[in-house]
């Protein structure tokens, strides 16, 4: 299931700036400000970062300057001070500013919402520190912490169906969010690992959604939990089961555009992971066990030639030679997934052979290939 349901409302409750000194003072009563004073536009950059990471809701600043430079560009200062720290970005639920100026004197005042207290963020921070000190060794290195952080997020969450929870303190305290509070989540555990991390905002099918980006090696990556963590309808039950998936694990910016798309600019993600993995293994020589089994568990080898099925003509040849093996069971991925469903009992049929089987099968990443299981029956 596709999931999205977050909102980007981190800048939408915008009052547009007003200058004069016409205007009257009352317009102002509502603040309660903590006044500092003039600066730069760096140095209001990192006093707005510092209010806002502090979850200030009500405060002050004051710039001297050309005020018609600070009105025209102040959005794109919020935006920076904001840029310091996505997760307060992304908990930031709206904000409201007014600009009132005296000949080269400025005065900002602010008020902002936030979707997460710090008594709660709080809460967020203890419980991903008690998180890690159980999924995460010394002796592990960061891509095995990405791999333990990520299975530990889809395994805890299920998806919130009723777009109620968006940070990472529901995430924890209930077990549900939507795609931003995997995100934020996420975020959280990786950089507390030393992982660097962004929260990455764009669009799919469903709408608008956001998702991970790391960093391993010197290389970016794509990191969609929430897509990970589709939720499995049962047959023949109402009961929803969550599986454990690595489809969006790790992906380039080509693999993610399949389906994910963003207008935003973040590192260019070029470097395919799978070739990243074979590439360490065959020059760390003290870690090639670490990233075999990586490449095992994710279900990277059975993109590797030797595990898969190119053609009707090809997986006929592999079932006839299956049976003469007297082997129980096949496993491979097929090229052509939209056609296994005719394919296989084809294949089976061509093969001249005498046995029964069943079949399991599920897409393999975005490419449009499918994952295979057949149990053969000889009796």
């Amino acid at each position: 299931m596709r999931k999205t349901g977050w909102k980007i409302t981190a800048v939408a409750a915008l009052l547009a700036a007003s200058i004069g000194l016409n205007m009257k003072s009352d317009l102002f009563s509502v603040f309660a400000s903590a006044s500092s004073s003039g600066g730069t536009i760096d140095q209001l950059e990192e006093e707005l970062a510092s209010h806002f990471q502090s979850r200030s809701e009500h405060f002050t600043l004051q710039y001297k300057g050309d005020k018609h430079k600070l009105s025209d560009g102040l959005q794109n200062t919020i935006n920076v001070a904001l840029s310091q720290d996505d997760y307060t970005a992304y908990i930031l639920d709206s904000y409201l500013y007014t600009i009132r100026s005296w000949g080269n004197l400025s005065t900002i005042k602010l008020e902002a919402r936030y979707r997460e207290t710090t008594e709660q963020t709080a809460v967020v921070d203890e419980m991903v520190s008690k998180a890690i000190s159980r999924i995460i060794t010394p002796q592990m290195n960061e891509h095995e912490k990405v791999k333990a952080i990520h299975d530990w997020v889809v395994d805890k969450l299920q998806y919130d169906e009723t777009l109620k929870h968006y940070t990472a303190y529901d995430a924890l305290t209930t077990g549900t969010a939507v795609c931003q509070g995997y995100s934020l989540l996420a975020y959280k555990m990786l950089k507390a690992s030393g992982i660097p991390v962004l929260i990455a905002e764009g669009k799919v099918k469903t709408g608008d959604h956001a998702w991970n980006m790391v960093e391993l090696s010197g290389n970016w990556y794509h990191l969609d939990m929430t897509w990970d963590d589709p939720v499995v309808k049962q047959a023949g039950t109402q009961q929803a089961e969550s599986r454990l998936s690595y489809n969006y694990y790790l992906k380039t910016d080509e693999e993610m555009r399949a389906d994910h798309q963003w207008v935003k600019s973040y590192p260019a993600a070029t470097q395919s992971y799978s070739s990243e993995l074979s590439r360490l293994e065959s020059t760390d020589s003290a870690k090639a066990d670490v990233y075999e089994k990586l490449t095992t568990d994710l279900g990277l080898h059975w993109a590797e030639p030797e595990h898969t099925v190119a053609s009707l003509v090809e997986l006929e040849q592999d079932i006839r030679e299956a049976v003469m093996e007297e082997q129980t069971s096949m496993h491979f991925r097929y090229l052509h997934g939209s056609e296994l469903a005719t394919d296989l009992p084809t294949a089976f049929k061509q093969a001249h052979v005498s046995v029964r089987y069943s079949a399991h099968y599920e897409p393999y990443g975005n490419d449009g290939s499918m994952l295979v299981q057949v149990q053969l029956d000889y009796q």
